[in-house]
C-alpha cells in the first residue's frame, strides 16, 4: 500500500501564481494553472491522478512534487483542462547528459494508453548520435527541464503514434480529445492546443493516382494518404481511403488497388480510424504483381497474385505526438521530430502516413538552431512542428 498523504508544493520561481490549498486539491491563480489531485506519495514518487488546466501546468507539477524515481514510475489517469486522455507513465531525474540511450531508463513498456511525462529538474543535453524516443506506442510525450535544453542529437516520436482505437493491436481505446498545451498567448499563438481531430485523410480513388491526405493547422497532425489504383484496367477498382490524424497519432493510410482489366471490380482496404491498421490491399492480376497495404497500426495486408513471395504489407506506425517544453534556454544543432511513415513502394503504391504534432515551448531560443518537423511521407498530410515561446505564462 502507498503511503497517502497530503502534499503542499511549492511555487517554481517561473510561476508567480498565489497558491491555494484545500482537501489536497492545489489551486493557482489564474484558473488556467489548477492541479487538483489527492497526492499519493510511494518510494518511487507521486502515483495519483493528475488533473491540470495544461500540459504546461501539470507538468510544473510533477516537478514540484516529484523527487528521482529511478526509472520510470506509472501513475494514474490524466485529465487537462477537463479533458480525460488516458493514463500516464513519468519519470523524474535532475540535471542530465544522454550520452547513451536506454529505453527502460526513460519509458515503460505500456502501449497506447499511456502518455510518457519525462520531467528532468535541472539541465537536459541529449548528445550527437542519441535519439530519445519510446520503443512502445504512446498517446503523446511530454519532455519538461526546469532549466535548459540542449539538442545535439534527436528527440523523435516517429511511428510511436498511439493506436487508440481499441481494435486489433490496439492496448485500448481512448477518445480523442483537444488537449491543452498552455493558457495564455505563447508566440502570439493564443491557449495552443493539439486539436482532437488533425487534418482528413485522403479520399478513396477509382483514377489511376493517389489522394494525399490533408495537412494539420494549429496543432493538428495529418491525415493519411489514399492507396493508389494502377493505371491498368481503367476505372475497374478502387483504392481505399486514408484515415484523419488525431490528437494522438497521423493518420494511417488506404489500401491500394491493382486490376488487369480482365474482368471484375476490385478495392482496397480503408484505414481504420484513430491509428488503426493501415488499409489492405485488392485486386487481380498475375505474376508477381502486387497490391500494398497503408502504412497503419500495424500496416494492412498486401495482395499478392501468384507468386506469394511477392506479398508486401504496408509499414507499421504511425507518427506521434511530442510535447518539449524547457523554462530556460533551447540550443543545440539536433532535431525534434515526428514525420509521417511512408508508403511501401513496390508493385502499386500504398499509402504513406500523415505528420505528427511537435510543439516546442522555451524560455530562451537565441540560436534558433533546433530543427523541428512533422512532415507527412507517401502523399500524407503534414502534420504541426512549431517553437512557441512561453514568455510570462
Amino acid at each position: 500500500m502507498p503511503l497517502q498523504m497530503k502534499f503542499v508544493p511549492f511555487d517554481p520561481p517561473q510561476d508567480k501564481a498565489k497558491k491555494n490549498i484545500s482537501k489536497g486539491t492545489y489551486t493557482t491563480n489564474p484558473p488556467w494553472h489548477r492541479v487538483q489531485s489527492k497526492v499519493q506519495m510511494s518510494a518511487g514518487g507521486f502515483t495519483g491522478n493528475l488533473n491540470a488546466g495544461s500540459i504546461l501546468s501539470g507538468a510544473r507539477f510533477l516537478s514540484n512534487n516529484t523527487t528521482s524515481t529511478g526509472g520510470p514510475v506509472t501513475a494514474g489517469t490524466v485529465t487537462i483542462n477537463s479533458q480525460s486522455m488516458g493514463s500516464f507513465d513519468y519519470v523524474t531525474v535532475g540535471t542530465t547528459t544522454i550520452s547513451s540511450f536506454t529505453n527502460a531508463d526513460w519509458f515503460t513498456t505500456t502501449e497506447d494508453t499511456n502518455s510518457a511525462w519525462i520531467v528532468v529538474k535541472g539541465d537536459l543535453t541529449i548528445n550527437s548520435g542519441q535519439t530519445v524516443i519510446p520503443t512502445n506506442r504512446k498517446l503523446f510525450t511530454v519532455i519538461y527541464v526546469t532549466g535548459n535544453l540542449v539538442v545535439n542529437g534527436s528527440i523523435s516520436m516517429g511511428r510511436r503514434g498511439a493506436n487508440h482505437s481499441g481494435t486489433g493491436t490496439s492496448g485500448g481505446y481512448t477518445a480523442p480529445v483537444d488537449i491543452r498545451i498552455g493558457t495564455g498567448t505563447f508566440s502570439a499563438v493564443s491557449n495552443p492546443q493539439i486539436p482532437a481531430a488533425g487534418g482528413a485523410g485522403g479520399n478513396t480513388r477509382s483514377t489511376a493516382g493517389i489522394n494525399s491526405g490533408t495537412a494539420g493547422t494549429n496543432g493538428g497532425t495529418g491525415g493519411g494518404a489514399s492507396g493508389s489504383k494502377s493505371s491498368l484496367g481503367g476505372t475497374i477498382g478502387t483504392a481505399g481511403a486514408g484515415a484523419a490524424g488525431t490528437c494522438f497519432c497521423g493518420g494511417g493510410a488506404g489500401g491500394s488497388v491493382y486490376n488487369t482489366g480482365t474482368g471484375g471490380t476490385y478495392t482496397g482496404g480503408n484505414a481504420v480510424a484513430n491509428g488503426g491498421k493501415g488499409g489492405d490491399g485488392g485486386g487481380q492480376g498475375t505474376g508477381n504483381q502486387v497490391a500494398i497495404g497503408g502504412a497503419g497500426n500495424p500496416g494492412g495486408t498486401g495482395k499478392y497474385f501468384s507468386d506469394p513471395d511477392s506479398r508486401t504489407d504496408g509499414q507499421t506506425g504511425l507518427a506521434g505526438v511530442l510535447i518539449v517544453i524547457c523554462e530556460g534556454s533551447l540550443s543545440g544543432s539536433g532535431t525534434i521530430t515526428s514525420t509521417g511513415t511512408p508508403g511501401t513502394s513496390f508493385g502499386v503504391n500504398g499509402g504513406g502516413g500523415g505528420g505528427g504534432s511537435v510543439n516546442v515551448l522555451y524560455g530562451t531560443n537565441p540560436s534558433n538552431a533546433v530543427t523541428v518537423s512533422a512532415t507527412g511521407s507517401g502523399s500524407g498530410g503534414d502534420g504541426t512542428a512549431r517553437k512557441l515561446a512561453i514568455g510570462s505564462n
